[in-house]
């Protein structure tokens, strides 16, 4: 059978809805299964990364898996991550696909990067099968780029980078768990092009005729606005890290694995600014 976790969250969500579109059978694995998309012939089952019990009596051997990564600082989710891939393991399911991010590994520069990494290094050791689906920043969450004056203020510098459209990555996940061919791979599903932010401004001007512009600050003023606003001091080290990766090039990635995997064209930075035009803050 196929399972889904992060159901309740907006990629797993996405990939429900795929593989129902599919007829293919499948289990959602939640926490508060109240909170389950009404996906029809789905099973409902219980199931927390901080429980091992409860992962191993919601799998099932042959199972395939598509493993949602937790948004928790790494003190919590790599253990949690080990947690589940134990209890799959144990569990004899036949492959996991997994939710990771660009330039995962041990020697990135963003926080999220590096647990991401140590997450895949756990299933290379797993005796699993597994594929690995990295993803980029949203593309979704563009119009929160913008203040309410049209401004990206974020210390970018003149970086660049790829984006990742939840609807693409949500078809290239149920593809791999559909599909042969994909245990043992890795693919980055990104825009086919970077942009910096100063073009991203661009675009967003392009799509609503409206002024968006790029005012970059410094690291020091973006972590004192976000500590004033109570974040975590995890949550901080991610976004200082984010923006020395994206200064330093970590996610300048772009790839053509959604074409090669999907067989279908991906589409560019304008194209989904231009699906959201409505969302940005001076839309027209």
């Amino acid at each position: 059978m196929l399972v889904v976790t992060g159901s309740t969250g907006h990629v797993g969500r996405l990939v429900a809805g795929e593989l129902s579109t599919r007829g293919v059978r499948q289990r959602l694995l939640v926490r508060d299964p109240v909170r389950a998309p009404d996906i029809a012939g789905a099973e409902i089952a219980m199931a927390d990364y901080g429980d091992p019990r409860s992962i191993a009596d919601a799998l099932e051997p042959d199972d395939r898996v598509f493993m949602v990564s937790l948004h928790e600082g790494p003190d919590q989710r790599v253990p949690h991550h080990r947690a589940f891939i134990d209890a799959a393991a144990a569990a004899g399911v036949a492959h996991i696909v997994y939710l990771s991010f660009i330039a995962a590994g041990p020697d990135a520069i963003f926080l999220h990067a590096r647990s991401h990494g140590a997450t895949e290094r756990m299933l290379a050791e797993s005796g699993v099968p597994w594929t690995a689906i990295r993803n980029s920043m949203y593309a979704d969450d563009i119009p929160g780029w913008f203040d309410s004056d049209g401004l990206n203020t974020v210390p970018a510098g003149e970086g660049r980078m790829s984006f990742s459209y939840r609807p693409e990555l949500a078809r290239a996940i149920a593809v791999a768990l559909t599909e042969p061919g994909p245990e043992g791979k890795t693919y980055d599903i990104v825009t086919p092009q970077s942009v910096s932010m100063r073009e991203l401004a661009e675009i967003a001007w392009a799509v609503t005729g409206q002024n968006y512009r790029y005012a970059p600050t410094s690291d020091a003023w973006w972590e004192e606005r976000w500590r004033a606003r109570g974040k975590e001091p995890w949550e901080i080290e991610a976004g200082l890290t984010s923006y020395a990766a994206l200064r330093a090039g970590e996610f300048d990635v772009t790839s053509d694995d959604y074409r090669n995997l999907t067989g279908e064209d991906p589409l560019s930075v304008s194209d989904i600014a231009g699906l959201l035009a409505d969302r940005l803050p001076l839309h027209a």
